[in-house]
């Protein structure tokens, strides 16, 4: 009998959803005029990562802070109420620093408390009452300017804070489920010039100046030490006791700082959801898109197809038959074996990749990355990014993980990477990094089609025999100056025995009856 209710319930169910697909294709219904409800911007991370619970703990949860509502508890036990005091702290220096009083930004906050409660799901806010949430945007928003201000000048230290809370509050702001909407940062920003002191043009100064530093604080995020180092004369921070004063000059350092930092500009005309989606931007911005132009596309119609013969997997073969290509190379030792050689690409950009061609020796391009322990949730919560159901993307950060996590299989790959200047280990062992790329990478699903003209061209530089041979008399002989002149000196020995040979066979052949018989 219970059988029979669960099939009828079913049945039902099926019948049910066969007529709510007839009604979205009648043209007639009352359903092809009804209001979309539009999809929050800030969402929860996808039940297939936070389903394991110290998996969750590890990557998503934050340490130390709660920007935003969703992991706001106002329980005395909570652990992340210790950071309350000191984001308190800081919005209130913010504030004193604006020059404004707090209820400008209460009052420019509260107008758009509407749009900004758009950006959760009603569900997650609805125990909230809207003054409530909007001092809690006030005070979170105005700390996370000013630790964005501060780590962007090189000033954390003006904050008085222990060197671990201010990573914790540096992972903090990367979190997908601890973000603030964009919007609310704008309207904190523009709000340090809406009331006309005398003032005023240095107060509009600093607004841009706030601006041009969260695209600093972002490219700092992703650069290597080595591109940090090249920067840090570019900004000198300004002395904070004539801050009022120097605004202007301190908006045109910024500016500078901004414009110089890496050849990759940040995609500011689309307003972003948060700030992880404006670290996802720089992260998967190329310069090779300022150059796709007419140029770009004329190369792409006069290259041969099938690229020098290499087929694409699916491909057609003139008999009709369909050539799967396979990928049988593995990590970077088996690809050193063959001969191809790992260099450092010129941006910080994941999809600055390339594998460079010529008769001696390859050369795959990565982009730099520094490995620490700020990497593996900042990766994470690009990927939980990634596979939210209403982010239209590439999977650029799952594909490029997976890509890397394929590079390396044990301690030996992370070295011949740090050799390369590809990684930057901050973990201080070459196995940390292997064992966190290999987490990081379990259960991705990336883009096959990403890199699948990479891996191709690859698998054919491995696929001929020339290419081991190659290899191998290039690190046997050539690897090193002593290697090389212990060849040169071998040859030179042979050399001069082989001529040394053919003189005394001469002398000999002019002898009467040596040689004859």
């Amino acid at each position: 009998m219970e059988q029979l209710i669960q099939t009828k319930s079913r049945r039902e169910s099926l019948e049910d959803a066969l007529k709510s697909l007839e009604d979205e294709r009648s043209p007639s219904t009352w359903a092809r005029d009804r209001p979309v409800k539009p999809k929050p911007l800030i969402q929860l991370v996808t039940h297939m990562l936070r389903d394991n619970e110290n998996y969750f703990q590890r990557y998503f949860k934050p340490m130390f802070v709660a920007f935003g509502p969703l992991h706001h508890d106002d329980s005395p036990d909570s652990k992340l109420r210790r950071g309350e005091e000191k984001k308190l702290q800081m919005a209130a220096k913010f504030i004193k620093d604006s020059g404004m009083e707090m209820e400008v930004f209460y009052g420019n906050v509260k107008a758009k408390i509407d749009v900004l409660m758009k950006c959760y799901d009603c569900k997650q806010i609805e125990k909230w009452k809207e003054e409530d949430l909007a001092w809690m945007f006030v005070v979170d928003g105005c700390a996370a300017l000013l630790f964005i201000d501060h780590d962007a000048n090189d000033n954390l230290k003006a904050l008085e804070v222990k060197d671990d809370v201010l990573n914790y509050v540096k992972m903090d702001l990367f979190l997908l489920e601890n973000q603030l909407p964009y919007k609310l940062l704008q309207i904190l920003m523009d709000s340090c010039g809406t009331v006309p002191p005398f003032t005023l043009a240095e107060n509009q100064s600093r607004a841009e100046a706030l601006k041009a530093t969260v695209t600093t604080f972002i490219n700092k995020s992703v650069m290597s030490p080595v591109e940090q180092e090249q920067q840090k004369h570019l900004v000198s921070p300004v002395d904070q006791d004539e801050q009022q004063n120097h605004w202007v000059k301190y908006s045109e350092q910024q500016q500078q700082a901004a414009a110089t930092t890496t050849t990759i500009t940040i995609d500011t005309q689309r307003e972003p959801a948060h700030l992880l989606e404006l670290l996802w931007r720089r992260l998967t911005k190329s310069e090779k898109d300022k150059a796709d132009g007419t140029m770009s596309k004329l190369m792409k119609k006069l290259r041969p197809s099938g690229d020098k013969g290499i087929r694409l997997k699916g491909s057609r073969k003139p008999g009709g038959r369909t050539r799967h290509y396979r990928h049988t190379f593995r990590n970077v030792k088996e690809l050193k074996e063959k001969g191809i050689r790992l260099k450092v690409s010129k941006t910080s950009s994941i999809r600055d990749i390339s594998f460079q061609e010529n008769l001696i020796l390859p050369t795959l391009m990565l982009p730099p990355m520094t490995v620490d322990d700020f990497t593996g949730r900042k990766l994470m919560n690009l990927i939980a990014y990634e596979m939210c159901p209403d982010f239209d993307n590439k999977f650029e950060i799952i594909s490029y993980v997976s890509f890397l996590d394929s590079l390396i299989d044990q301690a030996e790959d992370v070295k011949e990477l740090r050799d390369a200047g590809v990684l930057h280990n901050g973990l201080g062992s070459d196995n940390a990094v292997s064992l966190l790329f290999n987490e990081i990478s379990t259960n991705l699903v990336p883009n096959p089609e990403l890199h699948l003209e990479l891996k191709h061209r690859i698998q054919a530089h491995c696929n001929t025999a020339f290419a081991t041979h190659v290899a191998q008399l290039w690190y046997t002989y050539f690897r090193s100056p002593w290697s090389f002149m212990a060849l040169v000196g071998a040859l030179l020995g042979l050399g001069l025995t082989a001529a040394q040979t053919i003189e005394r066979f001469r002398e000999y052949s002019h002898l009467p009856g040596r040689f004859h018989s």
